[in-house]
């Protein structure tokens, strides 16, 4: 029996990831990536908090005799227009386990960038050459490519571009006025926090003037005026730090979920739209290229509607740019690793 039985009784999503070791016992790769929430490596186990991750490391190296490194890496360190971290374990038994350099950094970081990286790719050089997206249909997809905004490309964009048409999934919802009035009061790139206390710092100085006109208190002032539509009383509430704000254009985006379709579980509005993100503009943050053309339907293959079902498959896989990064530097190590060593004379009589 395998001596990873045991574990069994752990949450569905980390015995997957048992479960994939399961099979690397079975197959003996040269390489293992894993790659997982950056909480995988705080997880309590056994009692105790960051045990499952220190248990996943014995189990590669103790057990199966790998090489390990792990680290948390940002996505937007490899060109991801997105600050999205994600834990990566690399296991080799072909030599030592390392990561790709990243090629991007923070444009705030010097340092970084006079070694050659480049600043990290922002939401403006991501997404703003999308038009605004019709309601409700997918009637851009597969239409000519001048349906872009004329703009320069960027390097980015210029990268996206891999269909001879204009991409499918660009496609907004309705949304309730109660929704818009939130999202119309809020400012790029500031979060929930920040704007819900400004709002009530401007809605103290509105109720102290109405009270003193009308000689009420100040709780039946701001009673009256939240009856009246002056003031929205949601902001008066302690939302989740990042819910309805909106993307910053001179920034990259916050991390792309699955719930990017609703716009109180993060900062997936427009920078200067009153909506949400589009499935396209939420894959192109997380570096699908147009070729992805992402079908919401298990009975049509034409069905790109479902902004839900598709937020599902863009929130939640492993941005390209950085699946591409990872493979490439375990590719290189395993051509490196697979030349023949050639002697000193033998190269020489060459």
């Amino acid at each position: 029996m395998s001596f990873f039985g045991s574990f069994s009784f752990l949450r569905i999503k980390f015995q997957r990831v048992l479960r994939y070791l399961d099979v690397a016992e079975a197959i003996r790769p040269k390489i293992l990536l894993i790659e997982n929430v950056p909480q995988m490596l705080n997880h309590g186990f056994d009692g105790r908090l960051g045990k499952l991750s220190e248990t996943v490391i014995d189990m590669l190296e103790k057990d199966l005799g790998y090489n390990v490194k792990v680290a948390i890496v940002n996505c937007a360190d490899y060109g991801v227009p997105q600050l999205r971290e994600r834990a990566v374990f690399i296991a080799t038994s072909v030599g030592t386990a390392s990561l790709p350099m990243p090629t991007h950094a923070d444009p705030l970081d010097v340092n970084a960038l006079g070694t050659g990286r480049m600043p990290w790719v922002t939401v403006e050089e991501a997404i703003r050459d999308l038009p605004t997206p019709p309601l409700l249909n997918d009637s851009l997809g597969g239409t000519d490519l001048k349906n872009y905004n004329e703009m320069d490309q960027t390097d980015f964009m210029r990268v996206m571009r891999t269909s001879n048409t204009f991409p499918y999934n660009h496609i907004t919802r309705s949304y309730r006025e109660s929704v818009l009035n939130i999202i119309r009061e809020m400012r790029p790139g500031l979060t929930w926090v920040a704007e819900s206390a400004r709002m009530r710092e401007a809605y103290a100085t509105t109720i102290e003037l109405f009270a003193r006109e009308l000689k009420i208190s100040g709780a039946i002032a701001k009673k009256r005026l939240e009856q009246s539509g002056a003031i929205n009383p949601v902001f008066y509430k302690n939302y989740y730090w990042s819910a309805y704000s909106r993307l910053a254009w001179d920034k990259p985006a916050l991390t792309i979920t699955a719930n990017a379709n609703f716009l109180g579980s993060g900062q997936f509005t427009h920078p200067t739209q009153d909506r949400g993100i589009t499935m396209r503009e939420a894959a192109q943050l997380q570096s699908f290229d147009d070729d992805f053309r992402f079908i919401t339907s298990d009975n049509d293959k034409c069905d790109t509607k479902r902004i839900g079902i598709g937020m599902d498959m863009i929130g939640e896989a492993v941005p390209p740019l950085l699946a591409g990064a990872l493979a490439n530097h375990l590719a290189d190590q395993l051509d490196q690793r697979g030349r023949p060593v050639i002697s000193k004379a033998t190269a020489q009589a060459i």
